[in-house]
């Protein structure tokens, strides 16, 4: 069972620190192995937006051998660990950097049926934040329903030592039990939302990705709200295309018209 652990700290502070002691309780269950990717020591520059990733693809991108290790590790994991750290009640730079540079995986969404956990730390607040943003990028590359693990330096000082490493195997053995289970997360309605929004997008005549087009008229995506089970939430799915699809024929004629005139 492969691992990824993504470490978004820029020092080996306390972030680094809860998350090696949630690797500690896996590393002792059966098959499980860890690569581990450290941002500081990516050397990535700050993503320019110019497109080019969701128009000709990934690999065009003027940072691609920068960031390549990820995308490639994140493709053969089975399950990742994206550990953020709280600066200023959001999360650090430096990991939203590296998402910044992986958002064409929100256009064209790969890790289905993986299992994620997201951590973070604060000196005070905002960790709670950070998890929440971690937790919606892993949804919309397909990794629903991910394992929250959070610590706060002011609370800890009210919880003894064996209550935080209680709750360390707490949320480790979920995790754990996730990965294990085979079993798909419904995803969030959220999720659902913005998987169709794109959908949409990239298959109406006025789409503006090529990239994204071609990856959206495969079997599976263009013809299906959702890739994996939703349970009922499928049906929202498919609504939710079939509104934002007419919405954008009607913009399209509009636009036509205007042209026209």
């Amino acid at each position: 069972m492969k691992l990824l652990v993504i470490h978004g700290s820029m020092r080996k502070g306390k972030t680094y620190a809860l998350t090696k002691e949630i690797m500690g309780q896996l590393s002792s269950k059966p098959n499980v192995e860890f690569t581990e990717i450290s941002v500081s020591e990516l050397n990535l520059p700050f993503c320019i937006s110019c497109h080019v990733c969701f128009n000709k693809g990934e690999e065009f991108c003027p940072h691609y051998c920068e960031y390549n290790i990820v995308y490639k590790a994140l493709l053969d994991c089975d399950g990742v660990i994206l550990s953020g750290t709280t600066y200023m009640w959001a999360l650090n730079a430096a990991m939203k950097n590296l998402l910044d540079h992986l958002s064409f995986i929100f256009h064209r969404p790969v890790l289905f049926g993986k299992k994620g956990m997201v951590v973070a730390t604060s000196s005070g607040a905002g960790e709670k934040n950070v998890t929440k943003y971690l937790r919606t990028v892993l949804g919309q590359w397909g990794i629903n329903g991910a394992v929250v693990m959070t610590r706060n330096t002011k609370e800890e000082r009210l919880i003894s030592g064996d209550k935080q490493a209680a709750k360390v195997q707490q949320i480790s053995e979920e995790f754990y039990k996730q990965l294990t289970s085979g079993k798909f997360i419904s995803p969030s309605l959220r999720s659902i939302a913005v998987h169709n929004a794109f959908r949409s997008m990239a298959l109406s005549a006025s789409a503006e990705y090529k990239r994204d087009t071609d990856f959206w008229q495969q079997d599976g995506y263009f013809n299906r709200a959702y890739p994996v089970k939703a349970g009922a939430k499928y049906i929202i799915g498919a609504l939710m295309f079939s509104l934002a699809k007419r919405t954008t024929i009607i913009l399209e004629k509009r636009d036509v018209q205007k042209s026209i005139k």
